[in-house]
């Protein structure tokens, strides 16, 4: 028995129960970080990362809106507190600049970090989309939401390929391994295999409540 799918699609903040745009932050991503926009994270000392997979009491921290930038150090080129934000950098570059030790060339296109991630926050206004599996399903049904899953509240996995997360069936116990509630079936979904969700985080699994 396992999920239906090794690859899902990437979460993502779809609206807010206030009509305001959902709540983004921008903080400062931990060292060698690789995970892709749309991936659950997570604060590590202070610093960004992705999430772990296992810590649903205060472990999530919100949505990766931007892939990581693969920092050679926490926070390298984020702006300290009070400060300005300086020279953005890039996360590839090649060659050397005649006459000029500290300049670099860039491929148009490449692209820039300034040593944060920009994240949706998990907060009780926003209104997420994931898609529907199950870690422990057998058949069919088993991968298949419908409106009897409104309202409950369920765990995350991050899936096989270790790139995306998905609402997962399979993990029931509150307080021990559930972290969303579903709020409603995708409209353009509906009661299909693997279909998408829409959840709020619960109170219980945000890393900073707001």
């Amino acid at each position: 028995m396992a999920a239906n799918l090794l690859t899902h699609i990437p979460m993502t903040a779809l609206q807010t129960v206030s009509g305001n745009t959902p709540l983004t932050l921008s903080i400062a991503e931990k060292a060698s970080q690789t995970f892709p926009a749309g991936m659950p994270v997570q604060l590590s000392a202070g610093f960004v990362q992705k999430w772990d997979g296992t810590t649903y009491n205060a472990g999530l921290l919100g949505i990766a809106n931007i892939m990581a930038s693969n920092l050679a150090s926490n926070g390298l080129g984020a702006p300290a507190p009070f400060q300005q934000i300086g020279g953005t950098g890039a996360i590839q570059s090649w060659g050397s600049v005649p006459n000029q030790p500290s300049g670099i060339n860039l491929s148009i296109g490449t692209p820039i970090t300034d040593g944060r991630t920009l994240l949706y926050a998990a907060q009780s206004d926003t209104i997420f989309e994931g898609q529907w599996d199950n870690s422990a399903g057998a058949v069919a049904a088993d991968y298949t939401p419908t409106q009897a899953n409104v309202g409950l509240v369920y765990g995350m996995t991050i899936d096989a390929n270790g790139l995306s997360a998905y609402v997962d069936a399979g993990k029931v116990t509150v307080g021990t391994n559930t972290c969303v509630q579903v709020v409603g079936l995708s409209p353009v979904d509906g009661a299909i295999v693997n279909g998408r969700v829409r959840f709020i985080f619960t109170q219980a699994a945000m890393q900073v409540p707001v």
